[in-house]
């Protein structure tokens, strides 16, 4: 048996452990050679089960910053780790199956509601799109239309809207059980009722969280705010944290 790898081939190590702490580590980010970074020495160590959320004035790189830790950005300087370990030792797929993520660019495709929250699974399990429709708070809305769940979307299909396409993703991102969710402005369609239903839901999932967050509704629900401003973080506990640690 041949235990040599070729020249060039990469070691991935099996999958990334998110129960352990994930750190930014003196990340610097920028477009293209010669461009002004984006991110400047980002330092950020974000702990199992937390809830983050990143604030700051448009242009500052929240949305950078957390592309970067999703994977979907390499810095050219500084690491990205979990558990000690750099994200560049797991594989792409196998880092980016263990993310949720919901972002204003996200889309729902032509299908079932169903469809679209199992992200077209060849084998749905409706129980567990029920279930992360309650999370989003969206399975009242759901169950009320006439063909539920196998309500169609798309040009032939139900319109829905701004607030509803929204938690819908949100249920889409959470059906595959992911280790860490993160949402750039998930809850700006919603209106405040709804999106005290989310939050409280969020709140209740043991798992880490980072969002992008303008409102005032989602910074207090955090657990930890970090300020982004000119490429570069500043942190502060809300009360909401406060609170907490000191019953």
């Amino acid at each position: 048996m041949n235990h040599f790898r070729p020249s060039g081939a990469t070691s991935f190590s099996r999958c990334p452990d998110f129960s352990q702490t994930l750190e930014i580590r003196n990340v610097h980010f920028r477009y293209g050679f010669g461009e002004q970074s984006v991110l400047k020495g980002v330092n950020l160590t974000i702990h199992p089960g937390e809830m983050i959320a990143l604030i700051g004035p448009s242009g500052g790189g929240k949305t950078t910053l957390m592309k970067v830790i999703m994977g979907l950005f390499e810095p050219f300087h500084g690491e990205v780790l979990v558990g000690g370990r750099s994200i560049k030792s797991f594989s792409k797929q196998v880092y980016r199956q263990a993310i949720g993520s919901v972002s204003q660019d996200d889309q729902l495709y032509a299908g079932s509601i169903a469809e679209n929250i199992a992200f077209f699974d060849p084998e749905i399990n409706m129980e567990r799109v029920e279930e992360v429709a309650r999370l989003a708070a969206v399975h009242d809305e759901i169950h009320a239309m006439p063909l539920r769940y196998d309500s169609l979307i798309g040009d032939m299909g139900s319109v829905l809207s701004g607030g509803q396409k929204q938690r819908v993703l949100l249920a889409r991102a959470l059906y595959a059980r992911p280790a860490i969710l993160f949402m750039d402005e998930g809850t700006a369609h919603l209106d405040p009722e709804n999106e005290a239903k989310v939050l409280e839901a969020l709140s209740r999932l043991n798992i880490t969280r980072v969002v992008i967050a303008h409102r005032q509704q989602s910074i207090q629900a955090a657990d930890r705010v970090v300020t982004v401003s000119q490429g570069m973080v500043h942190h502060k506990s809300t009360e909401a944290a406060i609170l907490r640690l000191e019953v």
